[in-house]
């Protein structure tokens, strides 16, 4: 399966957590009619967590209603958006399949949805994209080049691209595309690896489903990525929850009256470990997943501190038309920590997507690693993402980022700005060298090291270079 929302029904009202980390809202409520906006301030008046009164919301139109609450989750959607943000709860959208990338002036495909009308034409990650029925994108943004490829259900683009130099030209279908929200893979012996990108509201059956092929091909310990997952529909939360643990609570539930409501967790313990890992654009039920298996000692969190989304919407439809979003209740981990406005603090704190990537890795009890880059692409243990800084090619010499090569040696790095130099220190040994030399470079903001002084300086790592290819080997 290629790599790359939780629900519950109460009193007729769907509960949503949900920050949508691509979807842009743009206010259409000012040709709602009367009946609308009576209906948006009652129900205002009636759920909303902070309680507004009706002196609050008199006399308004719903987008000053809303607005005047302070609330970025509260929204108002007419029956257009709310078609669009339905897609995008579900992770399906119409086009052609394909994830871009900006690196050096140009846009790249990063990833190539299995099944998509880009997939089945050819079109493969690292493609520099070129133009689209002739329209060069010399100079264009990646915005302009979404416009360009964007359209209807059944429309063509001719898309051309660059590969290895070479000019391919393909015509491409666009279609509705369901991006996969569950990918997986073995890492090493043992090591499986498991990215939920979205809680859509067959999330839970799916992971299930992929836990259970892991498991079958000798699963000994989980990395769960939850990076940039921007949450979804509460049920979901709670199945995958209770994949991890027998019988709790994944949250407390508090409304504007400082009302309880507990959510419960039936399942089943794993006897294995789990790592999970965030970063800033994990949120909402992803934070509430998060959070439930490290209360209850499951789980340990590796990465960034998370968005901190720790409140509760509800969609709720209007008989005039429309549906509102309105923020209900607040939520706390089983153990009563505050997520909203705060978010999670990892375990392990680390920076940049491989090197998160690694340190879940090792944490998890892994050890072999292979890495590779190309093109912006690194590639570790057959995980794929953009990253362009990690490496560099300078006069026919590699250079790693410095923060990526003590990871993959396993080595704590340090700066010492008095002397000006750095520090890798693994076990009790120690190798130091100042900025200024010559095996360090130091370009665009990002320190780099020669690939040759660290196979040098580490038993086990290994490198090789084969033209635009960097590869490099940990044991």
């Amino acid at each position: 399966m290629n790599l790359n929302w939780v629900r519950k029904i109460k009193h007729s009202v769907v509960l949503l957590l949900t920050f949508s980390l691509f979807f842009v809202y743009i206010p259409a409520a000012l040709g709602a009619t009367a009946q609308q906006t009576e209906e948006v301030r009652e129900l205002l008046e009636q759920y909303h967590l902070k309680n507004p009164q009706d002196t609050d919301l008199a006399n308004k139109e719903i987008d000053e209603m809303v607005d005047s609450l302070n609330d970025p989750y509260t929204e108002y959607f007419d029956d257009d958006e709310w078609s669009a943000y339905s897609s995008e709860l579900e992770q399906t959208f119409v086009g052609i399949g394909i994830v871009m990338r900006e690196d050096k002036g140009g846009v790249y495909v990063e990833d190539v949805i299995a099944e998509s009308p880009a997939s089945s034409v050819g079109i493969l990650a690292g493609d520099l994209l070129v133009s689209a029925d002739g329209k060069s994108f010399k100079g264009k943004s990646m915005a302009d080049i979404q416009k360009e490829i964007r359209g209807e259900e059944g429309t063509s683009v001719a898309l051309t691209v660059s590969r290895s130099g070479k000019s391919l030209k393909f015509k491409i279908t666009r279609k509705s595309v369901h991006v996969p929200v569950v990918s997986t893979k073995m890492l090493d012996q043992g090591i499986g690896y498991l990215a939920l990108s979205s809680f859509t509201s067959e999330a839970g059956k799916e992971v299930k489903r992929e836990l259970e092929k892991l498991e079958k091909n000798g699963l000994s310990s989980l990395v769960l990525d939850l990076r940039n997952n921007g949450g979804g529909y509460v049920v979901a939360a709670q199945e995958i929850a209770g994949l991890f643990v027998e019988k709790g609570v994944l949250a407390h539930m508090r409304d504007r009256t400082g009302h309880d409501e507990p959510l419960s967790i039936s399942g089943t313990k794993r006897p294995y470990e789990v790592v999970i890992l965030v970063n800033g654009n994990t949120a909402s039920a992803s934070e509430l997943l998060s959070g439930a298996l490290r209360d209850y000692g499951v789980a340990q969190l590796v990465g960034a501190k998370t968005y901190g989304k720790g409140v509760v919407q509800s969609l709720m439809p209007l008989s005039s038309g429309g549906v509102l979003k309105v923020t209900i209740q607040e939520y706390y981990t089983p153990k009563g920590k505050k997520v909203d406005q705060v978010g999670l603090a990892p375990d392990l704190a680390l920076s940049g997507a491989a090197e998160q990537l690694i340190g879940a890795f090792r944490l998890a009890g892994g050890k072999k690693l292979a890495a590779s880059w190309q093109n912006g692409i690194l590639t570790v243990n057959g995980i794929r993402m953009s990253q362009p800084d990690a490496a560099r090619k300078e006069q026919n010499l590699w250079y790693v980022n410095l923060k990526l090569g003590a990871e993959i040696a396993g080595a704590k790095l340090s700066y010492d700005a008095k002397n000006r130099t750095y520090t890798l220190a693994k076990g009790n040994q120690k190798e130091t060298i100042k900025q200024g030399d010559s095996r360090i470079l130091i370009k665009d903001g990002r320190t780099s090291l020669d690939v040759r002084l660290l196979a040098k300086w580490f038993k086990g790592v290994t490198f090789s270079t084969s033209g635009d290819t960097l590869k490099l080997g940990s044991r």
